[in-house]
């Protein structure tokens, strides 16, 4: 286990036994949304010195308040879409309903289809899993393009 970064805001650690990228958002709140970007910008520079294509990434933000307000959104949008974009398959852990409600909204407004929502640790982790299981049998099947099914039914509910 290595800890990648670690700030007031945000620790990203990786399971290297695990293949998975762990981001962990503390309760303290971003006092502007320069600061999200800014901690996420640096998270990001880390990010891509990863082989994303092969890791999973939990990325848990059960302890942070939840904050709605339409400006911070607006300002984050482009960096919050970047933390989950070329991972091999992404979990969010949330506390709440309404947590997994803002979060699924904000997935649906920036196409994240690769991204699932969950309050169970333990279920987050299995599907992670087995999304990763699935890539290390596609050996033959780059990452960055496997098949993904255009069928709702054939893909997990958003919310675990």
């Amino acid at each position: 286990m290595s800890v990648l970064l670690q700030n007031e805001h945000l620790t990203v650690i990786l399971q290297e036994d695990l293949a998975l990228v762990r981001s962990t958002r503390s309760e303290v709140p971003y006092p502007s949304p320069d600061d999200f970007i800014r901690v996420h910008t640096e998270a990001l520079t880390i990010y891509e010195s990863l082989d994303r294509a092969s890791l999973g990434h939990l990325i848990d933000l059960r302890q942070p308040p939840m904050n709605n307000d339409p400006a911070f959104e607006a300002a984050t949008m482009r960096t919050r879409s970047m933390l989950v974009q070329e991972f091999a398959c992404v979990a969010i852990l949330v506390r709440t309903a309404v947590g997994a409600l803002q979060v699924n909204r904000l997935l649906r407004e920036e196409n994240n289809d690769n991204v699932f929502v969950f309050h169970d640790e333990e279920v987050a982790m299995g599907y992670l899993r087995g999304e990763l299981r699935k890539l290390g049998r596609r050996s033959s099947t780059p990452p960055a393009v496997r098949p993904r099914s255009s069928n709702p039914a054939a893909r997990p509910a958003r919310v675990r």
